[in-house]
């Protein structure tokens, strides 16, 4: 075990379960609450091991003991540091068996006197702890597992398909791992059972950019002309924004026509009011106008005939017995107004051929791409959540009637297509609103459509929060792997929930991990138990999240001072 790193031994009253372990002096130095090390048995048995807690000891500072009036006095105990027993004893938690294909129940406890190693040769025994090697098609590797510099953690891509979770406050890492991971998605090795050599595949990826955090991949691919595997990189802004020129850039535009009368007259009644409340009277009466006149689609309704709805409210609530009260009509016509000025006229949002449309979603998937929904400030200047909530609920019931066509077209697996759905600031589309109030649901409605059936047809979604707290929690459970960086104490009882429960070793650093720090847990990490890694380090620089507050601050200095001009 020359390539190991001895760090411990077992003691007495081992399970299968669990262990009680002394530390090495290099132990002391080296091993740490929830790090994982591998425990030899006698008769070479390797047992995989997390650390769940370590107690310092030292025999003159016990609780009761002789000493006890001297330290109360403030004496020094010089003997204590010349030779008194210090030691470290540590909780492990048996996760399992190293076999040729990688962990097993562990059958047999670990006897007294074992030894407890530190792995410091991947090659050697990635296959025995992941039951998967370097290469191995649809693996990507993540980071590096915590106390380990050379040992990512093997990520399984194909169950993806049961969603994603990545939440952490700001300033925690957490765009910056979206980031990493989709670079990672971009290659992703494949290897024939009959070829040696390994090629690399790219998942198509859509993500909604709250902030421009990912705009780097755009602006590389410009001047590099290729990321990963990628065909191509779009962009995605609203007609608004000054960059709507700039190349492979594209304005944000939707078909009405895939919305219904119901779904639209809420959101055009919710619109005027920002979102404070749904007027149950004003969405029936709208609902009903536009189910009479919207015969010929509602895109074409909205641009271009106008004036046919206005006339239809107008007979629908003139007369003794009109249907529509003509309070109610006043109200609807204002709404009406408000719509057709702020999202027709004036973001000219509305078109009967977007460019997001069902040949764009079969041109990204036949030809991996990576696409940009740009909702930062400088994509959508101005343009108010209600109106990207519509944008995102296009988009998702796009996705879902595409990709529900493409399933049941298939006549095989390898016709299947397959997409990951990014949201960044996601509890503004799937809100908790027990918590997180926000009237207008339809984003919800759809997100939790793709959530329980988007599996069935390859649909993966990723939701991205700072608070998960606020996220509906329906949707939520749907997240079968979770990538958790530092997260704010509220949210920390309903992250634990989520998960099912973290070891304590763990469930203690939620609130304190470092930058670039995550815990990974869930159907993607084939070790089957929650692991702390480092995020890897991005092949494209994150831009975004960079600060120079004293440079600004000092060229302002010397530019009030006249320095450099004078001297």
């Amino acid at each position: 075990m020359s390539e190991l790193e001895l760090v411990g031994y077992v003691l007495s009253g081992a399970t299968t379960s669990e262990a009680k372990i002394q530390l090495t002096e290099l132990g002391e130095k080296r091993v740490f609450e929830g790090m994982i090390v591998l425990v030899e048995n006698q008769n070479g048995r390797e047992v995989l091991g997390r650390v769940d807690s370590l107690v310092p000891i030292n025999e003159f500072y016990q609780i009761g003991d002789a000493w006890t009036e001297v330290r109360r006095k403030g004496m020094e105990i010089s003997v204590a540091r010349e030779v008194g027993k210090r030691y470290i004893v540590g909780d492990l938690a048996l996760l399992g068996e190293l076999g040729n294909e990688g962990l097993t129940e562990v059958k047999f406890p670990p006897e007294p006197g074992d030894r407890v190693y530190t792995i410091s040769d991947l090659k050697k025994y990635s296959k025995k702890l992941f039951g998967v090697e370097y290469g191995d098609t649809g693996y990507i590797w993540y980071g590096s597992i915590v106390g380990y510099k050379d040992v990512p953690l093997p990520l399984d891509v194909e169950n993806l398909t049961m969603h994603m979770g990545v939440f952490g406050i700001t300033g925690s890492g957490k765009s910056y791992g979206v980031g990493y991971l989709i670079e990672r998605l971009s290659r992703i090795p494949y290897k024939t059972d009959s070829s040696t050599e390994t090629k690399e595949l790219a998942l198509p990826i859509l993500i909604v950019d709250a902030n421009g955090d990912y705009l780097d991949y755009l602006n590389y691919y410009e001047n590099f002309g290729k990321i990963g595997k990628f065909k191509k990189v779009y962009r995605f802004v609203f007609s608004k924004s000054p960059d709507r020129f700039m190349p492979n850039t594209k304005e944000i535009t939707i078909d009405l026509d895939q919305f219904t009368a119901r779904e639209l007259a809420e959101f055009i009644t919710i619109y005027k009011t920002g979102g404070r409340e749904l007027n149950e009277l004003q969405v029936s009466a709208l609902e009903r106008v536009l189910r009479e006149v919207g015969d010929y689609g509602y895109t074409e309704l909205f641009k271009n005939n106008i004036e046919d709805i206005y006339n239809k409210l107008n007979e629908l609530s003139t007369g003794r017995d009109a249907p529509i009260h003509h309070s109610t009509a006043r109200a609807v016509r204002s709404a009406i107004e408000k719509f057709y000025r702020d999202v027709i006229e004036d973001l000219k949002l509305i078109t009967t051929e977007p460019e997001i449309n069902e040949k764009f979603i079969d041109e990204i998937t036949t030809k991996p791409s990576l696409v940009l929904i740009d909702f930062s400030v400088e994509g959508s200047p101005g343009v108010p959540l209600t109106v990207k909530q519509l944008v995102i609920a296009y988009i998702s019931l796009l996705l879902f009637k595409t990709f529900t066509k493409y399933k049941t077209q298939a006549k095989n697996y390898t016709q299947e297509r397959y997409l990951l759905f990014v949201i960044e600031e996601a509890q503004n589309y799937v809100p908790n609103t027990s918590n997180y109030p926000v009237s207008w649901t339809l984003t919800r409605d759809y997100l939790a459509q793709i959530a329980t059936q988007g599996r069935k047809f390859g649909l993966c979604l990723c939701l991205v929060s700072q608070r998960p707290a606020f996220i509906d929690p329906v949707v939520l459970s749907m997240m079968n792997t979770l990538i958790i960086h530092r997260i704010s104490p509220e949210d920390a009882t309903y992250i634990k929930k989520v998960c099912g429960g973290l070891p304590k070793s763990l469930e203690g650093r939620l609130t304190t991990l470092g930058r670039g720090k995550a815990i990974i847990t869930g159907q993607m990490n084939v070790l089957g138990y929650p692991v702390l890694v480092n995020v890897g380090r991005r092949d494209i620089s994150h831009s975004m999240g960079k600060t120079n507050m004293m440079g600004s601050l000092l060229k302002l200095y010397e530019e009030s001072e006249g320095v450099g001009k004078n001297g």
